[in-house]
């Protein structure tokens, strides 16, 4: 004999409370302001020597921002695109056309995340309180992995 709960079976009852974990857990890895550390071994101290005081503000800033949570904790890429390798590379963008990731695209990207949307990525990136300043160091962060 199976069991309800109203007109809903015990089985879409747990189906229903995992896919709302599931998203409960996108949505804050994506949009969190929880500090998250560097296990990779490549932390500020290595940004600091390849790209300035800004560049390595910028890794912290993108990590305690919650970037990581989509774009991946060594920043290679996840739910969303990879930032390892994308400053000075073409984006395809989900209208057709492309860019090439200069400062002023990223800047772009980061200050207004649905001007410009990236081809084959759902998830949208959520909006930030970055000032410009901030924005400016995760751009020179970004920068740094150029060369991947």
């Amino acid at each position: 004999m199976r069991e309800r709960a109203g007109n809903w079976s015990i089985g879409r009852i747990v189906a229903a409370s995992a896919a709302t974990a599931v998203l409960a857990f996108v949505a804050v890895s994506c949009g969190s302001d929880a500090s998250q550390s560097s296990s990779d071994g490549g932390g500020v101290s290595d940004v600091t020597s390849a790209g300035g005081a800004s560049a390595a503000n910028g890794e912290q800033l993108a990590r305690s921002s919650g970037c990581a949570g989509c774009h991946g904790q060594d920043f290679g890429g996840g739910a969303g695109p990879s930032l390892v390798g994308l400053a000075g590379s073409e984006v395809v963008l989900a209208d057709g056309s492309t860019v090439i990731a200069d400062t002023a695209y990223l800047t772009r990207a980061i200050a207004n995340p649905s001007a410009d949307l990236v081809a084959d990525y759902t998830l949208k990136m959520p909006a930030n309180g970055l000032s410009d300043t901030e924005i400016a160091d995760i751009v020179a962060y970004i920068e740094t992995l150029a060369d991947g």
